[in-house]
């Protein structure tokens, strides 16, 4: 069996510990291509495990933006209101 080309996104994909450097779309894009493969059959059965364990990680650092994105716009709007009162009350 052949064996596939990379796509952009996994070529541009850092390691396993550097994704965090990697913007939130392109973990996307990459972990949508992954799990095409996957549900399509198309991974080679050498690379099934390995796909498995970054597609994890993807949604692991997915997940992590997202919570520390959700927090920062929290303090923001906190932080929003709290000038408000001070205004309206000041």
């Amino acid at each position: 069996m052949a064996k596939r080309p990379k796509s952009e996104a996994a070529e541009a994909a850092p390691e396993a510990g550097d994704l965090s450097k990697l913007p939130y779309e392109a973990k996307e894009a990459r972990l949508e291509e992954i799990l095409v493969r996957l549900d399509n059959s198309e991974t080679p059965m050498d690379e099934l495990a390995s796909e498995a364990r970054e597609a994890a990680a993807l949604i692991l650092s997915m997940h992590e933006t997202l919570r520390a994105t959700r927090q920062e716009i929290t303090t923001v709007f906190e932080e929003l209101e709290r000038r408000k009162e001070s205004i309206e009350g000041g």
